[in-house]
């Protein structure tokens, strides 16, 4: 189901401001960050919205089989589920990859915030999650402006996006911000070579992707130097990373 914000989530700047709502979405767009990039893929994921789902399922298990649904399912099962956590997902796209929640986990109990630039497929995600037992509230924002308080969730994780966002090392530090003292991030993205390989070439993305590129090591750069448990894996062949760390307790 659509969840109201706990207001106990969210910044004191935030609290009681008067702030547009569309379709039960919560827009807390900044035009600061509002360029560049994000602009140019807010646009995008807008128009990718409406077949999203389509081209993910069937194009995607055409192609690679389970490979895929085998990939987000080890990056869920990497967080430190609970029953009862708050839960933010940056990025939340569809919300696909919250069908992987480990299945011990009574998912009706658990508090998440989804939050994304694209208002498309946040419309998309509410309407699948308007029947559901998740209770989920979603907010259109930028990843480098977070609306919530310091310290607010238990799980902090972002996939797909961060390649490309104006400012990686920011959003890094919004996520940490409203992380839990000794709550385990996980961020996670394709891999330059799939960029060049998937992105670049089709005729639906290879304008927007065209002289990109992904640079690990600044992924890695961005988490800052007190961070010291950290872990780097690649998955599914290469073609995605994930990048685990811990805010410090």
């Amino acid at each position: 189901m659509l969840a109201v914000a706990d207001k106990g989530k969210l910044k004191p700047e935030v609290f009681g401001e008067d702030r547009k709502s569309i379709d039960g979405i919560n827009v807390f767009l900044n035009p600061k960050y509002l360029m560049g990039d994000n602009a140019k893929f807010q646009k995008m994921y807008d128009w990718m919205s409406r077949g999203y789902d389509f081209v993910e399922t069937w194009v995607g298990k055409f192609k690679y089989g389970n490979a895929v649904q085998a990939m987000r399912r080890k990056i869920i099962s990497a967080l430190e589920w609970k029953n009862g956590v708050s839960v933010l997902y940056v990025s939340i796209g569809t919300g696909r990859n919250l069908d992987f929640i480990p299945s011990h986990i009574d998912a009706s109990t658990l508090e998440i915030y989804g939050v994304d630039i694209s208002l498309g497929m946040l419309r998309k995600c509410g309407k699948k999650f308007s029947k559901s037992k998740l209770r989920v509230s979603l907010w259109n924002c930028c990843a480098e402006d977070l609306p919530f308080a310091d310290n607010a969730f238990d799980i902090v994780f972002h996939v797909g996006g961060i390649n490309f966002f104006n400012d990686k090392a920011l959003a890094i530090r919004e996520m940490l911000r409203v992380a839990k003292p000794g709550t385990k991030l996980l961020v996670a993205d394709e891999t330059g070579d799939y960029v060049k390989s998937q992105y670049q070439k089709s005729a639906l993305s290879k304008s927007q992707f065209k002289g990109l590129d992904v640079d690990l090591r600044e992924i890695e750069a961005a988490i800052p130097e007190e961070i010291r448990e950290r872990r780097m894996e690649l998955l599914w062949e290469n073609r995605f990373y994930c990048l685990e760390f811990r805010k410090p307790g």
